[in-house]
């Protein structure tokens, strides 16, 4: 077992289960509020400029929006070679819901709050004519994220044996080399159905993804590379935790496994958390290029959820069938 996790047990054992509760709480809150915004901040600022430098304006959107993925796809490759477990796929699964309450509720909630209590109502009022401007294309963000949810939740299905939110004791526990053949192309079929529908708004509106404030990109490498290896060190943080939990209170919830349960909702919101922080950003801008990256924060990231739980359901079944991972 991994030295963290050997650690977390080991105050477990010595101090009890409410000082254990209560500091992995407080553990949990630091990796959540502090350093996975920070280093995906870091990582999609970086990635941005490079992109914008590199292969154009009109990839930035995508780019900003997909880059936010980069927890859930540590999150997943942690669970999957460090601790040998599909439990982690959970969390891009996940992350779908997340997005569409953050993004499309949260987010606006959170700035109209903001701007009250800075007591500017003309930035309101400005948001609502923006809004009713753009109805069609805020229709078309909210349709393509709930579409993409449709499609992560049948994945999670065929994975687990569950509907996320009906949990039963007849939930897979053991990993199916068809289920993960499946997964595979329901999630590449999701992927597919955006670009083809996001292809068609780039040709009819490409100001959207043009004239977007760049004020904050920083073309660097170095500045890259330093928010992904902070990202790595808070998605293997979390994934022990996620497994001590399961090792210590598994027996409290029989019913179903509690490792992917605790990555599709607790992990998912954890690494969701960068696109609301995206989304909050955008939508203080005021104008419809950043609007259709604030909406992307939903619809862009629910597509790359697919897109990563896909590659992890490949890797899955690469190292089944080679014998190195046995179970959800």
């Amino acid at each position: 077992m991994p030295g963290l996790q050997n650690i977390l047990l080991e105050f477990y054992n010595y101090f009890g289960e409410l000082p254990f509760i209560g500091v992995t709480l407080i553990l949990v809150g630091l990796v959540s509020f502090r350093a996975i915004p920070r280093s995906t901040d870091l990582a999609t600022s970086s990635a941005a400029g490079l992109v914008g430098l590199i292969w154009g304006n009109s990839q930035r959107t995508l780019v900003i929006n997909s880059t936010t993925n980069l927890p859930e796809l540590g999150i997943m490759l942690v669970s999957l070679f460090g601790l040998g477990r599909l439990g982690g796929i959970a969390t891009p699964l996940g992350s779908n819901l997340s997005n569409v309450y953050l993004i499309f509720i949260v987010s606006p909630i959170v700035l109209i709050c903001k701007w009250i209590l800075i007591k500017n109502p003309n930035h309101i009022k400005n948001l609502m004519l923006l809004a009713k401007l753009e109805k069609q294309l805020i229709l078309w963000h909210v349709f393509m994220s709930l579409l993409m949810f449709f499609f992560a939740s049948f994945t999670y299905l065929i994975l687990t044996g569950n509907v996320q939110f009906i949990q039963h004791s007849g939930a897979n526990t053991e990993l199916d080399i068809m289920s993960l053949v499946i997964a595979i192309i329901v999630s590449l079929c999701g992927v597919i159905v955006f670009l083809i529908f996001e292809s068609k708004l780039k040709k009819r509106r490409p100001e959207l993804f043009e004239d977007i404030d760049d004020t904050n990109f920083e073309a660097s490498w170095s500045r890259f590379f330093l928010g992904v290896i902070m990202l790595c060190l808070s998605c293997y943080i979390l994934n022990d935790l996620f497994a001590v939990w399961t090792e210590l209170f598994q027996n409290h919830f029989v019913e179903f496994s509690l490792f992917p349960t605790i990555h599709y909702f607790i992990g998912s919101l954890i690494s969701s958390l960068p696109e609301m922080s995206v989304a909050v950003g955008n939508y203080e801008r005021l104008s419809s290029p950043d609007l259709n990256t604030a909406l992307g924060s939903a619809s862009q990231s629910c597509m790359t959820n697919l897109l990563i739980a896909g590659l992890g359901s490949v890797i899955a079944l690469v190292l089944s069938m080679n014998g190195l991972l046995r179970r959800i």
